[in-house]
């Protein structure tokens, strides 16, 4: 009975001592913040502020989120003036890369005196960003441009009558509970993200990955309902007006690379076209990043997705992706 409680001991300070050296590598590794309700609306939630985050699993990111627990090298304060607004999923976000390699860091740099405030979350698609808009206006009065991300230009009638009607599901508070608890650590919650993946959870479960970014065309000419489509960004321009500022909305298609060695780029040309001319119908500038993609990787070898330690052109913007996408936009407001 002696030998076993000291073989338990042994076992206990040493599985701990295991425990405190993997929660020190994972804050190098992989430390991302808790994330918590935003009560302004603009997004679904904001990240812990002033937090030091670390990329690794995909990419190689490191930084700090700001006083509003947003991805800006910068403090937010109440009335500051805000020239131009970002909005947008994870891409948005851009762990994945230096704060000043983000479309919002590059936009900054081309846009020399501009004041370009990033508010890209995880999660928050399209259909979330169009449902936070008015928020976002109110919060942050952008007085030149606002800045949608889209990776898809297709979306379910159901989708789109959830804008209209106010009910586009809140992505939920990850801040308490078991899912909390476990976010609160580095290592647990890789652990979880790992086991999730087995059991097909993924890492949607506590990011709240971009599940409204993931275009529905079946093969169909457009899988949206073009009046309801024509509704949700009539309804963006008009908020917009009533605020003294534009939209621009940017495309960037999801990629991969076939046994070839060829780019593969969605088959979307026709809900590419319908989407833009009910853009132009409604006073809306749309970028559409997928001719430039497929220049870049011709001419230049270029992906705009995918990194070192992840997938070939596939998964997250890469620092290129977002160089392309910022100097597009600069082409057409700088």
């Amino acid at each position: 009975m002696k030998s076993f409680l000291n073989w338990a001991g042994k076992a206990f300070l040493a599985a701990c001592f295991a425990f405190l050296v993997m929660t020190g590598f994972c804050v190098l590794y992989d430390n991302t913040p808790v994330h918590y309700p935003n009560s302004s609306g603009a997004t679904d939630y904001t990240w812990a502020p002033h937090f030091l985050y670390t990329e690794l699993t995909e990419g190689a990111g490191l930084g700090r989120t700001n006083n509003e627990g947003l991805m800006n090298p910068y403090d937010y304060s109440d009335g500051m003036e805000i020239d131009i607004l970002v909005m947008g999923s994870s891409h948005m976000e851009a762990k994945q890369v230096a704060q000043s390699e983000s479309v919002a860091g590059r936009l900054s740099a081309l846009l020399s005196g501009k004041h370009v405030y990033n508010i890209g979350v995880s999660g928050h698609g399209f259909t979330t960003c169009c449902a936070n808009f008015e928020a976002a206006l109110r919060r942050y009065r952008p007085s030149e441009y606002v800045i949608i991300e889209t990776s898809g230009l297709d979306f379910s009638a159901e989708s789109l009558n959830a804008v209209l009607n106010g009910t586009v599901d809140e992505i939920p508070d990850h801040s308490t509970g078991l899912v909390g608890f476990l976010s609160k650590n580095p290592f647990l919650r890789l652990v979880y993200h790992q086991l999730s993946g087995f059991t097909g959870g993924g890492r949607k479960i506590l990011e709240d990955e971009d599940e409204d970014d993931v275009p529905v065309n079946d093969g169909e000419e457009s899988a949206f309902d073009r009046t309801l489509m024509d509704r949700v960004l009539c309804s963006l321009r008009e908020s917009a007006a009533a605020y003294g500022t534009k939209i621009l909305i940017f495309y960037h298609p999801t990629t991969q690379i076939d046994r070839e060695g060829e780019l593969l780029l969605p088959d979307d040309g026709a809900a590419r076209a319908a989407f833009s001319d009910l853009c132009a119908k409604n006073d809306i500038i749309f970028l559409d990043m997928t001719e430039r993609f497929q220049r870049e990787y011709d001419e230049n070898h270029l992906l705009a997705h995918g990194f070192f330690n992840s997938s070939v052109g596939n998964g997250h913007l890469n620092k290129y992706g977002h160089e392309m996408i910022a100097d597009e936009i600069y082409k057409l407001i700088g």
